[in-house]
């Protein structure tokens, strides 16, 4: 008779309730230890973020003063903060839209103006830029190293912790970036239109803090989506023309509604006839490319443009550390993903990133207009991305494959020596770093051979140590330094002070309109804490030196004739005319009082016109103007020129008070 005896079940489903219970309470700890050691990780990277945005942030005082008076008048009046004003009365704007503006603005309103209020929230951005940005790395890897590795990269990476330290946009515009990557990560996941649509919100903002700029990722963001989406191509099209939309939409809210005010507007600063559309697509657009519609002078900040321009004296030692290690990194993961599914993760990880670093090193090496090195700060997340990526990548299969070798060998090697030749140029810095950066190469190297003959396991500890000694120790040198020290918020420079006085390059053209302009470090007033000095009496208060002639001094007035200015303002709306805001900036941040900024950033906007100045001074708006010493055109601007003209035909010296770059005068009708 055949057996009819039941199998007995698995053994799990002999378990009783209360003993599966206690197998998941021994099971339990193990997992919690491994979340543990991954938010460890992570904490121990943002904190050291968080030290090098925010140690001494307060040293750079009001940073680029330029924008700090924007942020001041944004304090003061909610007009100024919508439309970005230079001064409280809102008669000029900055050059850039107002985003950043209104998140500074904001935390002066609820802290209270002052320097730390108005760099806090960059330093935040910076530090939330390196968590999203590890959030990132680890859904298109599934790997905690390599995210790990990433945010670590971009959390050392000199230009990143520079701009982190001022209150230009850049901060915020890489915060941006990264959260409409992240987005598009999370549609790869999901395959939902409602991330894509988030991405394009967060291109329209990141368009809403650097206008042009914010959408070069734009390109990266597409084509990893319409490679790698999870629905049909057509499908993926549809979506990702919906989230242009919104992108669209996002980007054009703001100027559309300047466009619209029904009132009386600000000039528009940096375009050439008070539009916003102007602005967006001459100086902040194709002037940026050609070098045109005032957007001239790129050489004489970030050198010449060419292949090598992010590898040269200026920009360099900004960004140049990690490209090798990235050009790597790219290179291996498309390698290894060569035969992946379409839909593979880290394949759509290396497209979005190298796609990102791509299309910024192209436009930054052959832009012809106005280009500071710290723009490249828009590069630094992919290319930490991507060497985080690398070092994970090859550095796992170094013991099992000699190309990953090779490979690693490259990307070490060529790191290390490109940081020696940036540590170079500043000889005085830290010499022993150019002795102990190629020495952790090699010892890297030999211990990566060792390992894929067969050494021990624990030798990669010692290959893992000597690898990120090499890759980063020369850009942690140069954070660190630029923590040490005081930052030019005009034209910031990372790294030790002989690398910011070796890469600045001269003021060059006469083109320099907007906040991108100025004088180097050290030089006028930006960069520094506003200084007022008090206590001469009115016949004998200088103004500082500054830029000469024309309509401004392009220095500060002392505290004795802004008081005189003060106690004989009576009804009038504006405190002051004068040129450029190196003259009018450091009043507005003292005085919280309207300026009328003639001519802008430097001088050379045409605001306003002589009979729009002479309708101002007839309706008792403008009572004293101060002219430079030099009585020209102020730094190219014929409408400066002509309102001097004007001003000595028709106005009365003011006695008694005596500035050294000018003339006070008083205007009636």
């Amino acid at each position: 008779m055949a057996s009819t005896t039941t199998p007995l079940p698995p053994p799990a489903q002999l378990t009783s309730p209360l003993s599966r219970r206690a197998t998941h309470a021994r099971r339990r700890p193990a997992v919690l230890d491994r979340f543990g050691r991954v938010q460890a990780g992570l904490l121990a990277v943002l904190v050291l973020a968080a030290l090098l945005c925010c140690w001494d942030l307060t040293r750079d005082g009001m940073s680029n003063t330029y924008y700090a008076a924007a942020v001041k008048s944004a304090s003061e009046s909610w007009k100024a903060l919508f439309f970005g004003s230079l001064d409280p009365g809102s008669f000029i704007t900055v050059d850039k839209p107002p985003l950043a503006i209104w998140m500074m603005g904001l935390s002066a309103r609820v802290f209270g103006f002052s320097s730390f209020s108005m760099l806090l929230p960059d330093a935040l951005c910076t530090i939330g830029a390196v968590a999203l940005l590890h959030a990132t790395v680890r859904r298109v890897t599934g790997s905690t190293p390599a995210a790990l590795a990433a945010a670590a990269l971009l959390a050392i990476t000199p230009v990143t912790v520079a701009i982190a330290r001022v209150n230009n946009p850049d901060a915020l515009l890489i915060l941006l970036l990264v959260a409409s990557a992240y987005m598009v990560v999370r549609a790869l996941e999901s395959g939902r239109t409602k991330h894509l649509v988030w991405a394009g919100v967060f291109v329209g903002l990141a368009f809403m803090t650097k206008m042009l700029q914010g959408w070069m990722v734009v390109p990266a963001l597409g084509a990893t989506y319409l490679l790698a989406g999870l629905p049909a191509l057509w499908t993926r099209v549809r979506q990702l023309a919906v989230a242009g939309v919104a992108m669209v939409v996002v980007s054009a809210a703001w100027p559309v509604a300047v466009t619209l005010w029904p009132g009386s507007r600000p000039y528009i600063g940096g375009s050439t006839d008070g539009s916003i559309w102007d602005l967006i697509l001459g100086y902040n657009g194709f002037g940026r490319l050609f070098g045109e519609n005032g957007g001239g002078g790129g050489a004489s900040f970030g050198g010449e443009p060419g292949l090598l321009r992010l590898f040269n004296t200026e920009v360099g030692g900004q960004i140049a550390w990690l490209l090798p290690l990235a050009a790597v990194g790219l290179v291996a993961a498309l390698v290894l993903t060569r035969r992946a599914p379409r839909t593979d993760r880290l394949r759509a990880g290396a497209v979005l990133f190298g796609v990102w670093a791509l299309v910024h090193v192209a436009i930054f090496s052959t832009a012809k207009g106005t280009f500071h090195p710290y723009y490249t700060s828009a590069l630094a997340p992919a290319v930490a991305a991507l060497g985080g990526i690398g070092l994970v990548l090859l550095g796992t299969r170094v013991a099992r494959s000699w190309v990953a070798l090779g490979g690693a060998a490259v990307g070490v090697g060529a790191t290390a020596a490109l940081s020696v030749s940036l540590l170079d140029r500043t000889p005085d810095f830290h010499p022993w770093l150019r002795v102990a950066i190629p020495v952790a190469a090699v010892v890297a190297v030999l211990a990566a051979v060792a390992l894929r003959l067969g050494a021990p396991r624990r030798v990669l500890a010692v290959a893992a140590v000597a690898a990120v000694v090499a890759v980063g120790a020369g850009p942690l040198s140069y954070s660190l330094a630029s923590v040490g020290r005081s930052l030019n918020g005009n034209n910031v420079l990372a790294g030790p002070s002989e690398a910011s006085a070796g890469g600045f390059g001269g003021m060059g053209g006469g083109a320099m309109r907007g906040g991108n302009g100025g004088p180097p470090s050290g030089g006028g007033t930006t960069g520094t804490r506003p200084s007022f000095s008090g206590g001469t009496p009115p016949s004998g208060a200088q103004q500082g030196a500054g830029g000469g002639g024309g309509m401004g001094g392009g220095g500060t007035l002392s505290t004795s004739v802004i008081k005189y200015l003060e106690a004989h303002q009576g009804s009038a709306k504006y405190l002051l005319a004068a040129t450029g805001s190196q003259t009018t900036a450091n009043i507005i941040i003292s005085t919280g009082k309207a300026v009328v900024t003639i001519g802008g950033f430097s001088g050379s906007d045409p605001a306003p016109k002589v009979s729009q100045f002479v309708a101002m001074v007839r309706s008792g708006q403008v009572k004293y103007v101060l002219v430079g010493s030099g009585g020209g055109g102020g730094m190219g601007g014929s409408s400066s020129s002509d309102l001097t003209t004007w001003i000595k035909a028709h106005a009365r010296q003011v006695s008694g008070v005596t500035v050294a770059s000018g003339t006070l005068y008083a205007v009636s009708a």
